[in-house]
């Protein structure tokens, strides 16, 4: 299962601003720079998340873009909900109309409980922590050893 490339750059999206925008609003053209990505591409995801209530933008020579709400306020979890359009890793969890096997289908609990644990898990990290994590300069060997050496150790399988 992989997330959409909206659910990763989203979130990196307000990471960088979060972390750039303590003083005023941030450029789209400064965060693709950053992230390496296209700013056409981070404004269609910056809408998504003004709907939601994420982010507001604001025009003007001294305009750019701002955290709609406090850090602390949501969760890596909150953001891919939005991007993802729900919870549901596969299309048959959302509703029974969309999968003609959906009555008689036992792996259809495994994948909604997987995408339960997947939130719950997401749901632990709220943007003041990622922050947090930035102004520390850690990087992901840092933080998670046990990831990297497990990361690793799948990789040298392919």
């Amino acid at each position: 299962m992989r997330l959409l490339t909206n659910s990763r750059y989203g979130t990196r999206m307000l990471l960088d601003i979060a972390v750039h925008g303590r003083e005023g609003p941030v450029l789209m053209r400064d965060v693709a720079e950053r992230l390496g990505v296209s700013q056409k591409y981070l404004e269609k995801i910056a809408r998504q998340l003004k709907e939601a209530g994420y982010l507001k933008a604001q025009r003007g020579p001294n305009g750019g873009h701002t955290l709609a709400r406090d850090v602390e306020s949501f969760t890596v979890g909150d953001v891919v909900r939005v991007l993802e359009g729900g919870t549901d890793i596969v299309g048959c969890g959302r509703d029974e109309e969309g999968c003609t096997h959906a009555q008689g289908c036992l792996t259809r609990m495994l994948w909604k409980e997987a995408g339960i644990a997947m939130f719950q898990r997401l749901d632990r990290f709220n943007f003041a922590e990622l922050v947090a994590y930035s102004d520390q300069g850690v990087r992901f060997g840092d933080f998670c050893k046990t990831i990297e050496d497990e990361h690793c150790k799948c990789a040298a399988h392919y």
